[in-house]
């Protein structure tokens, strides 16, 4: 008896309160959805979940095939798991949405895709200019980048105790450091202090990265103050140039940090699905893939040039 209460109280009429439910435990509901009086559309939108869980990526069309329902069935699905934070649309389908709230240790994040965060970097470098005045956030991809800034007239504008003791033995970079309180685990300034000495400071570029990407919300951070100093950076900045590997995508954390209309270009890598790539064009994002020969060493004869 409990358990058809349970089960009553979850459906009524539609999947209202598919929220609560983990994408994890969809499979077993499913069966259990299968089994019981449930109204189809409730069926069919548990099966839905139970999809994107597995691909990553649904399509209006190819749904409709596998249910035989009209296509404005499916968008009608969709728009409805949408708002209940289950997934996010996209042009001609949806894709998944993976929370994620925890900041893990530098050290931790350093060494996770680092090939692509080297590819990423690389195509960054390019974007450099002598004389320019950048931001550099305490993301790892960004690490990255600092250290394939050449020795050249630069000034960096940082929160990152990694890049500046990075940046510290080319003599010609004039690196400005935020100041402000200490966060071991990012090992980073954040905080009142920070941000008002980069209030100070008219940035032509900034290079940030971000915990998760996902197109309902934007872009996102595991924490409060981290997202309150990209805020800060990105108010002061010409252009932002937002860095990303493909396991930002389909990523909510704690904290929104921005819609990505305030980004003026996303650097990506190849393995950034194309549901993901159509979403930023529709948003009119400039996006940018970098390809594996970006992470090959910046050629000598640039480098000199660039000094």
């Amino acid at each position: 008896m409990l358990f058809l209460v349970f089960f009553r109280n979850i459906f009524q009429h539609t999947i209202g309160d598919v929220n609560d439910i983990p994408l994890s435990k969809c499979g077993n509901m499913l069966e259990t959805a299968k089994q019981s009086d449930l109204p189809l559309a409730s069926q069919r939108r548990l099966e839905i979940l139970s999809q994107l869980q597995e691909a990553g990526a649904v399509r209006v069309a190819s749904l409709a095939t596998r249910f035989g329902v009209a296509d404005e069935t499916i968008r009608r699905d969709l728009d409805k798991l949408s708002d209940q934070g289950q997934l996010a649309r996209t042009h001609g389908g949806a894709i998944s949405i993976r929370h994620d709230r925890v900041d893990l240790p530098m050290a931790i994040r350093k060494n996770r895709r680092a090939a692509e965060k080297q590819q990423i970097a690389n195509q960054a470098l390019e974007l450099i200019n002598p004389n320019d005045v950048i931001g550099l956030d305490a993301s790892t991809t960004v690490l990255e980048l600092a250290c394939l800034i050449p020795d050249m007239p630069l000034t960096v504008v940082t929160n990152s105790l990694d890049v500046i003791r990075l940046l510290a033995d080319r003599p010609q970079i004039e690196v400005i450091c935020s100041g402000g309180e200490f966060d071991p685990k990012s090992m980073c300034l954040f905080g009142p202090l920070a941000e008002a000495n980069i209030q100070q400071i008219a940035l032509s570029k900034l290079f940030f990265s971000c915990k998760g990407i996902d197109f309902e919300h934007g872009y996102s951070e595991a924490s409060t103050h981290h997202a309150s100093l990209k805020r800060v950076f990105l108010q002061q900045a010409e252009q932002s140039i937002l860095l990303a590997d493909s396991s930002k995508f389909g990523v909510r954390s704690m904290v929104s940090s921005g819609k990505l209309d305030l980004v003026d270009l996303v650097i990506t890598d190849e393995s950034t699905g194309s549901d993901y790539l159509e979403s930023l064009q529709k948003r009119h994002v400039q996006t940018e893939v970098a390809s594996p020969r970006s992470s090959a060493q910046t050629d000598p004869k640039m480098t000199e040039t660039m000094q």
